[in-house]
């Protein structure tokens, strides 16, 4: 199985790198409560962060995300980058929203550094994981829907077949491949926009590495795609 990214997308995200992390053989973590600190640990700081410059949308980490996207026709307001939307709940609430342990950690990952972050089970995958432009016949099932969509073609998302996991790219996550407290073998990503500095994807991959062996024992195998390695075997 191969997790590869369609080299159109890079013409729409030039300089973008994609940081991936793949864990195997996750065992029920006895961390949870440190998982629990460092989230909310970094919720602080995403609210801080929000609060710095009088909204989410207009972080320079997180303002790139809606330039990006509105220029493959995806309007910020209706359809907001997961990181955005995250940060907006942290500069509303004092208390992190708690999902999972592993959940947890990569909303951590995403609300320290204010990038993209997600995680997908790559044991529920029949095909390779693919990101790139919806085809004729791709269908997508939100979390907070009962019925699936069929989608136009031309937006980009994360997908398995015919099966669209992520919706928008970085907005909305389906019910397919979902991580649950059963999952056993996971693909983590962040996106990094080019228009951030340099050593945002550097500082990802530590965090992903440090926080899978601190946190649930695994030394993972950590990757940074780009335009020039586009795909990866998983």
């Amino acid at each position: 199985m191969r997790f590869e990214i369609e080299k159109a997308v890079f013409e729409h995200f030039p300089g973008m790198r994609i940081v991936t992390a793949i864990a195997r053989d996750i065992q029920p973590t006895t961390d949870k409560e440190k998982i629990t600190d460092d989230l909310y640990d970094a919720w602080q700081i995403a609210a801080a962060a929000s609060a710095e410059y009088g909204n989410a949308q207009s972080n320079p980490n997180i303002a790139p995300w809606g330039e990006r996207m509105k220029a493959v026709g995806v309007p910020r307001k209706k359809f907001p980058s997961s990181i955005e939307a995250l940060v907006r709940r942290a500069g509303k609430s004092n208390t992190p929203v708690s999902i999972s342990p592993l959940v947890d950690f990569y909303n951590s990952i995403s609300l320290r550094h204010l990038v993209p972050a997600g995680g997908y089970d790559i044991d529920t995958l029949e095909n390779d994981l693919q990101l790139r432009f919806s085809r004729n016949g791709d269908r997508f099932l939100a979390l907070d829907s009962d019925e699936a969509v069929v989608l136009p073609e031309g937006e980009i998302s994360y997908a398995d077949g015919s099966e669209i996991i992520t919706r928008h790219f970085v907005w909305k996550q389906s019910r397919h491949a979902i991580l649950t407290p059963e999952s056993k073998t996971v693909i983590f990503v962040s996106e990094i926009l080019g228009e951030l500095p340099e050593e945002t994807a550097g500082n990802v991959a530590k965090a992903f590495s440090k926080g899978l062996t601190q946190f649930f024992g695994i030394d993972p195998p950590v990757y940074i795609l780009d335009v020039d390695k586009n795909s990866i075997e998983i």
